[in-house]
Parts: C-alpha cells; structure tokens; sequence
C-alpha cells in the first residue's frame, strides 16, 4: 500500500508540479590546482622569466579532468618554458599547446645545446608577435594567424634530427642536448596539456625478423625470432619488446607476449624468440598470411611478418533448399500456376503457400532435407486486409491456415525467413491495394515488387516505414509463430526480387538495417543490380564488404553480411529441371569440394538450390502436388542422401544453419545468438545462447564482451533479462528495451554453457516502463 502510495505522489508531482529546471553547467572554466602539481612539470626549473608581470600556474579542465600548465607574461616581460632531453638520432618532442593572445609573442623553438648549455643551432616558428632576426645557426618560420578566430589546439611530436638537419651540421658537432621550448612575451598567455621530450625507441631500435614469412598448420607451436639492435651512439637502459597478435586470432602468443632486454649498448644486438601458436587457418583473414607486428616500449614498429596457416581439418558442405514463398494468379503468363482469372483469390493463396510449401516439405522430409521458405509475409498482411473487405469468410481462414501451416513446418525443422515484396503491405504510404468482390480477389502493384526501392531511409525499430523498421515488425512476427520451434535465431532474409538496394550508400544503408536486426545473410547478391543471384562453386558464400553485398570484403575489420548464392551459375532449379540436371550439378560442386583423397575441403561450403513453390507443378493442373516436378524433386534428394548425406560427405541445412555455420568457422570477432527455446513457463523463458568462433581463444589473455540479440517479439514484454554461465548470472539488466535488443556479456570460456533467461509480462513491461519516464523526468538535467 505504501508502494502504491508513492508511485501516486510521484505521478502527480510530475504532472502537476513539471520538474525544476536546473541551470546549465560550467563548461569552460578552468580550476587551480594544488602548487604540489608545479614538480611535477619542473617548476619553476624549466622556467627561465625576464620583466615583470609574469605568471605561471597549474589549471584544471574540469570537463576533461586534464591537468594544463598556464604561462602569462606580463605586458613588458617574457617566459620560456622548456624540456631537454640527451642528444639522440632517435631523440622526439611531443607538445600540445595553445596561444590565447593576439598580441604579444607566441614561439615554439628546438634547440641544440652543448655540454655548458650553449645553443649551437636552432629552428623555431612564431605564431604570433615578432620574428627574431635569423643567423646561419637560427631559422624561423612566420606562420602566424591573420585572423583571430583561427586560434585552437596545436598538437605535434617532432624529431630532432630531422629538424636541425639543415642547419650547419659543423657547428652542431659538440651536441650534447636538445631543448623544446615555447616562449610567451608581452601580455601572451598559453595553455599547455603536454611538452615532453624523450627518446622514441622505435628510431632507437632496429627489429631484424629471422624469417618475414612463416608457413604453419593449424595448431602448430612454434618460435617467431628477431633480432634487436641499439642503432643509436647511446646506451638504451632498457628495451620492451612485444609481438602483438593480429586482428582475427590467427596467430596467438604462446610464452609472453613481452619481452624485456636491459642496457642494451650502442650497435649491441640480441635475440629474442617468441613462441606462438596458429590458432586459426588464414582462409578467415580472407586468403591472406596473418600479420604479426612488433612495438617497442608501447610504440609500434614498421616491421612486421606473416604467418600463412593451413587448416588441416576436413570442411563441411551444406545443401540448402531455398524458395521464394508467395502467390501468382498466372494471368498473361506461359504458363496457368493459378487460376489466371487476373486476381489473387484463397485458394491460390492457400494452395500455393500452405499446399505446395507442405508437399515439397514432406518429400525433403523423407531424406532428411529442410526447406528454408522465404515467405512474403506482406502478402499474408494484404490476405488480413482483403477479410476486411470480403463477406465470403475465406480470407480469415487462409490466413489461419498459412499461419498453422508456419507453425507446423518449423516443428518439423524447416525454417521461415522474410521475403519483401512491399508492394502488398497495406500499412505503406504509397501502396495500392484493390478487391474485387465478384470473385473475392486482390491485386497489388506488382511493378513495385522489391523492397530497398520502395523502403529509402534506414531508421530504426520505432520506424515503420524504415528498412529497419520494416525488418523489425515482419521478424518479430515469424519469431513468434517459430518460437517454440528448434530453429533458434533467424540469421537470413530474402529481399523481393532481390531489391537489396544497388550502390555504396545503398547497400550499406541494407547491411547496417540487417544487422540491427539480427540478421547476419542474405542471398541478393547481384540479383540487387539486375544480374543472375547464383555463382560459381568456389564464388557461393562469403562476407561481403558493409557497403556491396556483390564482392567478397576486403578486409576483415570491415565486413557487413554473408552471401550465399545458388549453385552453379546455371543453377539447380526445383521446378524446371530433371532429376538428372540436378544430380548432375550437385555432383560438380562436390567435385569441386572434395580432395583427391575423397576428403572436403577445408572451410565452409554450399550447394544451394532456388524455386518458388508456386512454380511446382505437378501432373494435373496448378493445383497438383504428384509427379512432374515434384516426381523429380523426390529422384533428386534420394540420389543426395545416397551418394554423399548417408555417407557424412554432405548434410542437409537450412539457410541460418549454413550462415551460423560460417559465421563460426569466418567470424573475426566472437559473436553470439540465441539458440532454440529451452523452456517457457510463469513468464520466464529461457532460450540456449550459440557463441560463434569456434578456433577463437578464451582463456585469461582473451576475454571477450559479446553481444547478444534476444528475441525481437519479445520487445515489448521483456521487464529483465539474465545472461547465465553454466546455471549462474553473470550479467543482469532491467534496463529494457534496449535500442536493438542487444545484450552484451563477457565470454572468457568457450567450453561454459551460456543460456539467456528473459522475464516477459506485457502488463508489467509497460508498469515498469512508465515509471522509468516517470524517473527520467524527475532526474533528468535540462
């Protein structure tokens, strides 16, 4: 009752009372700090002063939280601050500063001094003020500002040698020291975060690799050595070395990464040996040796070498039945795969999507194959329209039936993804749907039959008339009816007529909404710009770059989605070709897949097959589901299973089996989806977790914070959710929706089993999201 009690004090606080606005926040004041700080930047030792008026402090950026040094001459005084370092080849400045005056003088200098303090040569630039009267020892350079609102933060890292090397190198024989400096005169102030001079052990150090190509295979240990050498006339106290591993975990490091080599003396060389392992093939860094590269003392050196690792291990060929599920009058068409009659009516609906889907399921069923239907599901929204308007009750009941249909199948194991053919959906801003009553039918605009060209902008969930957005309410929608179903995540879609959107932009703008999504495949490629969607073996599946889903990537920290095509390039086509045709080009990808000794390939590969269930056409008329084609698709799949599924050479998939399956063997980073729904019960269900990157190490030198989608039907009721580590939490939030279902956690053992446990209630979803508004509005800074 006291709770209750509370919440109402604060809802009406709220709406009556508005919340108390708050003044805006200091941004660019600047605090003292303690003269304790002045040590630490060498004062008042690295200040020389002259006249009068002159300031020096510590300051604060309270916004930054960084200490700065702020020099302020006086009007008729002058300082100059300054760092030195020992004369070294290698010998760096590092500096960021500002000057805040218009007047007075502004100079940055690089000095070379002798063993008494004497400047030999010295170069400089004047950013505001005087410019000093040049020798053949002391050059200048006028860049100062014409304006006074070009001012700003002047960050640069210098190389001694390389600067006073045009100077007379006679007259710089008895360097003993360089000096950086930045001078302010007559009423200058500057602001200076960093001014450091040091010795960039990169310059100072040569790496000599014994070997700039290994070759490896997959789990091989052994020794990357190198040489070390002190190219400079002074001794280096000490030398860090460490190999560091490359992006992906192709090569991992074995005995440590760091190594540590004391007083290394000027032309000395020593050796170091590092031993690491070839953890994964380099066919995941796109067919390409793994770099390894060096740093020394935390900087990296232009050395590197690369390690070629071949996967030694038999590969996986899956055969993926893929068809396009949706329905067709055959008006104006060679062929009567409906009624002809020019309208959409139930029974082509049902006959065509819930008949022809169920009877070439049952025939894959007998071999142990699954479909994966692409089913268009907008169309199954125009059905739900059509009841509207319709008085003959066949629309309701098609839809019913379509939506069992769904449900019965994925019990079965085959899978339903998306299929946009927008032009159908009646909640579009452009859309036309007509019904005509005289033979209860519909019709769309068919010449708007795609999905990136009707669907322009990316969006997010709370758009419907996104790419996102659209992704987003049709997924959630087959999540739901498949819930209970093995298949876990959906990972792939099919756009209508393979309208992936064609260009850079555009392409992008499809990958980055897949993702968002939760899907991670597609099967467009091509198709997108008007070309064949299908490929060569050996061209059928890989990661596209983020911006064209048409090419392979180019480099594994830019990937977008996976492609897979259907095969060959003239290719296995269920509803036109004999047993024989198929038999034929199934038997030429395996071919290609397989070794001299019978064995695959290593790697992840694909034979996939393409139809509409539509196009399936029996003995009888469009209405039949025996012989003709589906007599063929019955030889066909009995030859599979024969030949290469009994026998372990070939397993029969689905498409988001075959996409996961890449993703595992490809995938640069660890990721993770959820897997079948373990159980649901008192508004709590849990759902296995899938961590993808099999040969991707997790141990104490690799921990990984992953992320996971959970199930985008459940948005909208999900008040908490869990991640567990073999039965324990490890990872809880209330904070729910997030902005695209992700849920992130630490993954540190691969070998653990991971489950996602999601508490759901609409009604409590909905209580606990109203009183976060009502919290957000209390606390929330204007």
């Amino acid at each position: 009752m006291r709770g209750k009690f509370i919440v109402i004090i604060l809802l009406l606080t709220v709406m009556l009372g508005g919340c108390t606005e708050k003044p805006l926040p200091f941004k660019a004041g600047l605090s003292i700090v303690t003269e304790d700080e002045t040590i630490k930047w060498g004062l008042p030792n690295q200040l020389l002063q002259q006249g009068a008026g002159n300031s020096y402090r510590i300051l604060k950026d309270e916004g930054q939280g960084t200490n700065i040094l702020e020099l302020a001459a006086g009007s008729n005084g002058s300082m100059e601050y300054f760092v030195e370092v020992e004369a070294n080849d290698a010998a760096v400045a590092h500096m960021r500063l500002e000057f805040l005056s218009t007047q007075g003088g502004g100079r940055i200098r690089l000095a070379a001094l002798d063993q008494k303090g004497n400047i030999l040569g010295e170069k400089g630039s004047v950013f505001t003020g005087k410019i000093p009267t040049e020798t053949k020892q002391s050059k200048w350079q006028d860049i100062r500002y014409n304006t006074n609102y070009q001012g700003g933060w002047l960050e640069e890292t210098y190389s001694f040698s390389d600067i006073l090397k045009s100077l007379n190198t006679g007259d710089l024989a008895g360097v003993a020291k360089y000096r950086l400096s930045v001078e302010v005169s007559e009423g200058q102030h500057a602001l200076i975060t960093q001014f450091s001079a040091d010795i960039d052990s990169t310059k100072a150090v040569r790496v000599i690799p014994k070997m700039v190509e290994y070759t490896a295979n997959l789990g091989d240990v052994f020794p990357i050595e190198m040489d070390i050498e002190n190219i400079t006339q002074n001794l280096i106290p000490s030398v860090e070395a460490m190999l560091q591993e490359p992006f992906g975990y192709g090569v991992i490091a074995i005995s440590p990464e760091v190594q540590v080599v004391e007083q290394l003396a000027p032309g000395e060389k020593r050796h170091l040996s590092f031993q690491v392992r070839a953890q994964r093939p380099d066919a995941v860094n796109l067919n390409q040796a793994w770099p390894i590269q060096f740093s020394i003392n935390g900087k990296n050196v232009q050395t590197k070498v690369g390690v070629a690792v071949r996967d030694t291990r038999p590969g996986k060929v899956f055969y993926v039945m893929t068809e396009d599920l949706e329905p067709i009058d055959g008006a104006g068409y060679a062929k009567a795969w409906g009624n002809s009659d020019s309208w959409l009516e139930p029974e082509e609906f049902r006959g065509q999507m819930v008949n022809k889907a169920e009877a070439i399921d049952k025939i894959a069923e007998r071999y142990g194959a699954k479909w994966t239907h692409y089913i268009a599901w907008p169309a199954v929204k125009a059905a739900e329209w059509a009841a509207g308007q319709s008085k003959t009750g066949e629309w309701p009941k098609v839809v019913a039936d379509i939506k069992a249909s769904v449900l019965r199948e994925t019990q079965k194991g085959h899978e339903y993804g998306i299929h946009f053919h927008t032009d159908y959906d009646p909640y579009l801003p452009g859309n036309v749907l007509s019904y005509n009553e005289s033979v209860d039918g519909l019709w769309a605009n068919h010449l708007k039959h795609g999905w990136a060209h009707s669907i322009t902008t990316e969006g997010d969930f709370s758009d419907y008339n996104s790419r996102t957005g659209m992704l987003y309410e049709y997924q959630r929608i087959l999540d739901q009816i498949a819930a209970s179903s093995s298949q876990g995540q959906l990972l792939t879609a099919r756009a209508g007529s393979f309208d992936f959107g064609n260009g850079s932009a555009d392409e992008a703008m499809s990958t980055n909404a897949f993702k968002k999504a939760g899907l991670w495949g597609s099967s467009d490629a091509d198709g997108n710009a008007g070309g064949l969607t299908s490929g060569d073996y050996g061209q059928e599946i890989y990661f596209a770059a983020p911006d064209d889903i048409n090419t392979p990537g180019k480099d594994i920290r830019a990937l977008g989605i996976v492609e897979f095509r259907p095969t060959p390039r003239q290719s296995i086509a269920y509803d036109s070709q004999s047993a024989a045709v198929m038999n034929q080009k199934t038997d030429q990808g395996m071919k290609y897949f397989t070794n001299s000794s019978g064995n695959v390939k290593p790697g992840i590969h694909s034979i996939v097959g393409f139809t509409h269930a539509m196009f399936m056409m029996g003995q009888g008329d469009w209405k039949s589901l025996e012989g003709g084609q589906f007599q063929a698709l019955d030889e066909h799949l009995s030859y599979v299973k024969n030949q290469y599924a009994s026998s372990g050479l070939l397993a029969f998939g689905t498409a988001s089996e075959l996409v996961e399956a890449y993703l595992d063997y490809y995938t640069p980073e660890l990721l993770a989806i959820y897997g079948p729904r373990q159980s649901d019960k008192y508004g709590v269900a849990e759902y296995a977790i899938h961590v993808l990157g099999h040969d991707i190490p997790t141990d104490g030198n690799h921990i990984h914070n992953v992320g996971v989608k959970y199930p985008l039907y459940l948005r909208d009721s999900a008040y908490r959710i869990s991640v567990l580590k073999n039965g324990q939490p490890i990872y809880s939030t209330w904070g729910l929706p997030t902005p695209y279902n992700d849920i992130f956690f630490v993954v540190d053992d691969k070998s653990a089993v991971y489950t996602l446990k999601i508490y759901h209630n609409e009604l409590v979803y909905k209580l606990i999201s109203k009183f976060h508004v009502i919290k957000e509005k209390i606390f929330k800074k204007k």
